[in-house]
């Protein structure tokens, strides 16, 4: 399979692509420690929030997991394909998606700040026939009433 088939057969999964959260802060003392400490917080909340997606991906029910995951404005920005934006396109996007074999995000860089957090890092995910894809994404992410949501995504 080439790797442009692959993106439009696997790239839906991507939509989350990655999260793990910290924080970077200037400042010294208390107020450093303090970064520190909410930079843990949210952390703890985005990888509850990616392994809760990767398990619907694994689940081949991603569609299910839309609200959890996505800001209700949220915009996926697949490569190659046409941006898809909300809830509703989202899920519809998402409908009969096959089962992954596995499904991983890594965070390698993150910054918080105030209510947006910015994330890049790399995925690997197995589909259900073992064909292989990874590549890196951008994300952005939104404190929201519900906790941390991803609000922009491109990947490739």
């Amino acid at each position: 399979m080439n790797k442009g088939r692959m993106n439009n057969r696997f790239g839906w999964f991507l939509a989350a692509a990655g999260f793990f959260a910290a924080a970077c802060g200037e400042g010294s003392g208390a107020g450093e420690a303090g970064q520190r400490a909410d930079a843990a917080a949210v952390r703890t909340e985005i990888e509850a929030v990616t392994r809760r997606w990767e398990a619907s991906l694994i689940a081949g029910a991603p569609e299910a997991a839309v609200p959890e995951v996505f800001t209700p404005d949220a915009v996926r920005l697949p490569s190659g394909e046409p941006a898809v934006r909300g809830h509703e396109a989202i899920a519809r996007a998402l409908e009969g998606s096959a089962p992954l074999l596995e499904a991983r995000f890594t965070i390698d860089d993150l910054e918080v700040d105030g209510s947006l957090a910015f994330a890049n890092g790399t995925y690997r995910v197995r589909g259900p026939d073992g064909t292989e894809l990874s590549g890196k994404f951008l994300e952005v992410w939104k404190r929201t009433a519900a906790g941390w949501r991803i609000h922009r995504v491109m990947w490739d």
